[in-house]
């Protein structure tokens, strides 16, 4: 599943107050490219229906009130399952992706809640530098590419960066306190790209409870949807 991990960490202090951390970047690959396109077809297709939800904000991007980033906490993409049963195929994706990253890491498998909106950026827009969380719920938050594109997200902490080649089907999972943003897309075909908050539910942050009505169960066996019955196992 993994197939690389990214590391943002500093160098060792050279005194008591210097900065020490360490960050790390999951990538897994989803390379079903047939499943992969029937998604962002229907993503395109859905793109006018979403502009018609109420404005919400750009989350710092950047990017106009004519962007679908900017209802981002309008709707859950999960709730179009059956409209687009590839949907399915993809929590599947992340939920295997996030078990294998906190099992590596040796983190607890904290009981979350999933936020899912997709981004369409055209020719000549950029995302800005921003971060999903920065408050002391902060957890975890990803994105996935749906074509090859020709541009990088650049994740930072400090003076720390590093630039992560935008491919197919590739998913990156980070903690949502790391800024990061995406260079000008310069192609004539829209970039579809997908992104996603990971929340913990035992946490009292009136931030996340006001999300509540956009996000779904994601950690516990009532949500794996699409997995019959007798192949759910206890994790």
């Amino acid at each position: 599943m993994l197939d690389r991990m990214f590391t943002l960490e500093s160098h060792a202090p050279l005194s008591p107050y210097a900065p020490k951390y360490k960050f790390n970047l999951s990538r897994s690959i989803w390379d079903d490219n047939k499943k992969i396109d029937k998604l962002k077809k229907f993503l395109l297709k859905k793109e006018k229906e979403i502009l018609k939800l109420p404005y919400n904000n750009d989350g710092d991007t950047g990017l106009g009130e004519g962007s679908v980033t900017t209802r981002y906490a309008r709707y859950n993409l999960f709730d179009f399952t059956d409209e687009c049963p590839e949907l399915q195929d993809l929590w599947r994706f992340i939920q295997e992706h996030w078990y294998e990253r906190i099992a590596r890491e040796e983190t607890h498998a904290y009981k979350t809640k999933i936020v899912c909106w997709f981004n369409v950026m055209r020719q000549g827009e950029k995302m800005e530098a921003h971060r999903h969380a920065s408050r002391f719920s902060a957890y975890l938050s990803g994105n996935l590419h749906l074509d090859n594109y020709h541009t990088f997200t650049t994740y930072r902490h400090m003076d720390n960066m590093i630039d992560i080649h935008n491919i197919k089907g590739a998913l990156i999972m980070f903690p949502s306190q790391l800024i990061h943003e995406v260079d000008t897309y310069h192609d004539q075909a829209p970039r579809v790209s997908i992104a996603f908050d990971l929340h913990l539910t035992n946490l009292n942050d009136i931030e996340n409870q006001a999300l509540d009505f956009f996000s779904r169960d994601f950690s516990t066996e009532d949500s794996r949807i699409g997995i019959p019955d007798d192949t759910k196992k206890d994790k």
